[in-house]
């Protein structure tokens, strides 16, 4: 139903038109008001909202020219159609101007009025048809929008590379962002909850809302009960805070503390899995570790069947990486015990499989060492808060590791032989002398080898290996702080623990989440 405000300063003028659209014309129109004035029509039209204005072109004080002026400067849609007793080119010519779509003689005439309102029908309806269609385009651009993120952040989480595809994905999420920031948000049920899955899925739905609506995060889909978040930032975009900022937003969005977020620092767009490995590890170490009293469950259990871990590093090395997937599937279907619950001995034991690849990868120059050492940083997997939670994490590190397998490596002959003595020497007081006798060639030229081809010199060298094994050790619940400093090549454990602070940020009772003096 077409509805139609009526103005005119001519009272008959105004009842004969309501007569005939009442009497002839109900099926399709309605006379919404009337106005007997060109101010009155004003007012009018913000009250009623028509489809359509009969407007008199001469009316006491404002015109009807003026006042559809006036409607438009306010933001009317209506349709107006002029009533006057004079037929005037300027008035035409103006009319024309103000998108007026006809113009009737006084006295109106019922065809010419039906005729008049039927053509300003066509407008509106027009109009409505390109306003629904102008709604359904931008649902269906929100709905892809929100298909190209939730893809983007499930590689994230997997730890896939997107390469070519990254540039369609940012196009898609209409940002030339060169750098994000990766949040991780734990929900917790409440104790005692009857459906603690449930609860958990409306916390992610309320603090995904939170996010949308109040900050420029975009949350993901949840995974278990975490779920990642994404922030892309522009090239002089203030990056610091916007942790701080998160903590705020869910304090404030009346989710009774159930919900925790760790974020990690800006990296560039294309490094988004290493930033959510970074925001897990992040949420982990707040969270504590495990209880590793239920380690000992598995002491008096026969031992394990290590095949699997020796296939998935056969076929890593070997440059097949969908051989070692499959090893890796088989460990992480019975990482869970009988209740469903996360086993840590067995979490324990992939992260450690994880952390020799990545050694064996390093050594064979298919990944750089640093990066190697950055990550071996497994508290995202001895935080991890369910098998879920834990499978995705791993998942996300092993498509870095079977990426760099299919690299051929790029160093000398001479250099893998040190490196291969390092690795197999790094507990002893070894120097560069000695590397280089195990290499052939001299300790000058194998110090120029670990500086061209690494960017980093012997002894960096050597203490990013051991770093790493200690990294490794700490993650173990069963090695104390001083077995991991000897293991690591240090015997003095408060000069490890300098260095270690020095080379990650914490000290190794901070890295493993206990009391700092612990030993």
């Amino acid at each position: 139903m077409i509805r139609i405000l009526v103005a005119d300063d001519e009272r008959p003028v105004v009842e004969g038109v309501s007569m005939i659209v009442r009497r002839d014309l109900a099926d399709e129109f309605e006379v919404a008001g009337t106005a007997s004035s060109g101010r009155e029509a004003i007012e009018r039209a913000r009250e009623l909202a028509p489809d359509v204005v009969l407007m008199d072109v001469r009316m006491p004080g404002v015109s009807g020219l003026e006042a559809i002026r006036e409607m438009r400067r306010r933001g009317s849609t209506a349709v107006f159609v002029l009533m006057t007793a004079y037929e005037r080119f300027d008035i035409a010519r103006e009319a024309v101007e103000l998108g007026v779509v006809e113009y009737l003689l006084k006295p109106v005439a019922r065809e010419a009025l039906a005729e008049a309102l039927r053509q300003a029908a066509k407008v509106v309806e027009r109009r409505r048809e390109t306003e629904r269609a102008e709604l359904e385009r931008r649902e269906s651009e929100e709905g892809l929008r929100a298909f190209v993120e939730e893809g983007f952040l499930r590689a994230a989480m997997l730890g896939e590379r997107l390469g070519p595809a990254l540039p369609r994905y940012l196009a898609a999420l209409g940002t030339d962002a060169r750098r994000l920031r990766m949040a991780a948000l734990a929900f917790s049920p409440a104790p005692g909850s009857p459906d603690p899955d449930g609860e958990a899925r409306a916390l992610h739905a309320a603090a995904c809302a939170a996010l949308r609506y109040k900050t420029a995060w975009v949350g993901g889909p949840l995974a278990g009960r975490i779920c990642p978040a994404v922030m892309f930032l522009g090239p002089d975009e203030e990056v610091h805070g916007e942790g701080d900022a998160l903590a705020r937003l869910i304090g404030e969005a009346e989710l009774g503390g159930r919900v925790r977020a760790a974020v990690s620092a800006p990296r560039p767009v294309d490094e988004a899995p290493l930033a959510w490995s970074e925001a897990l590890s992040r949420l982990s170490s707040e969270d504590g570790r495990e209880d590793r009293a239920s380690t000992a469950r598995d002491g008096g259990a026969p031992g394990p069947d290590f095949g699997l871990d020796a296939d998935f590093l056969a076929a890593l090395l070997a440059g097949a990486p969908e051989r070692a997937a499959a090893a890796l599937e088989a460990l992480l279907g019975a990482a869970p015990d009988g209740s469903g619950a996360l086993r840590p001995a067995h979490a324990g034991r992939i992260a450690a499989l994880l952390s020799t690849a990545l050694r064996e990868l390093a050594v064979r120059g298919r990944v750089d060492g640093r990066k190697a050492l950055e990550a071996m940083d497994l508290r995202d997997l001895a935080g991890a808060s369910d098998p879920e939670a834990f499978t995705l994490a791993v998942r996300a590190r092993f498509a870095a590791l079977g990426d760099a397998a299919s690299r051929p490596s790029r160093r000398s002959p001479a250099l893998e032989r040190a490196i291969a003595f390092v690795r197999e020497n790094f507990a002893a007081q070894i120097s560069l002398d000695s590397a280089a006798d195990a290499a052939g060639i001299s300790a000058g030229r194998l110090s120029r080898l670990f500086v061209e081809e690494t960017g980093r010199g012997f002894s960096e060298f050597l203490t990013g290996v051991r770093m790493e094994k200690a990294r490794e050790l700490l993650s173990r619940p069963e090695v104390s702080i001083k077995e991991a400093a000897a293991a690591s090549g240090y015997p003095d454990a408060n000069y490890f623990a300098r260095l270690f602070k020095k080379e990650t940020g914490l000290t190794p009772s901070a890295f493993r989440g206990g009391e700092d003096g612990e030993a």
